[in-house]
């Protein structure tokens, strides 16, 4: 059986998620989170798409990102997805699936949901009980909205999102 197509919004603000095969870990290491931000940041210079938030742990990724410029959300990650698993396979010696099925996304409809799904990914540390504050965590875009310092800063720029 087929699986249904998504559906399409124009200029919409996905909450994306994307989990590693079998929930191994495929961003367990500095390495692989830089090389997972630096995907990221090719195709967001390429896309155009704004970035409002995210998190990288260790075996999946919670993104915040509103397509912009006509494009749909599912060319946007597949270029990401593909980009990180050729990258990955080839430093690990690796074959097979990297992710785990397609990845997840919802319509966030309303600037009060932007709010709680950036707060629920920036708490996603502290959910999975790798750290007690979230200041503690810093793959995170929880510090670029605190004007935090973070190594994500050094591969990505996000865009500011603002009630």
């Amino acid at each position: 059986m087929a699986r249904e197509g998504r559906i399409y919004f124009c200029d919409a603000v996905y909450h994306i998620s994307i989990r590693g095969n079998n929930r191994q870990d495929v961003l367990g290491s500095v390495e692989d989170k830089k090389i997972f931000l630096e995907s990221l940041s090719k195709f967001k210079l390429r896309f155009g798409f704004k970035l409002y938030g995210l998190v990288l742990m260790d075996n999946h990724v919670h993104l915040v990102i509103r397509a912009t410029n006509g494009k749909s959300i599912s060319k946007i990650m597949q270029a990401i997805i593909l980009s990180f698993s050729v990258k990955f396979r080839k430093k690990h010696n690796y074959s097979g699936y990297v992710w785990q099925g397609r990845f997840k996304s919802k319509v966030i409809d309303s600037d009060l949901y932007i709010v709680k799904c950036l707060e629920y990914v920036h708490n996603n540390p502290i959910r999975s009980g790798l750290v007690n504050s979230i200041k503690d965590y810093p793959w995170s875009s929880y510090h670029f909205y605190n004007n935090l310092r973070n190594p994500i800063q050094d591969y990505l720029t996000l865009d500011l999102f603002s009630e």
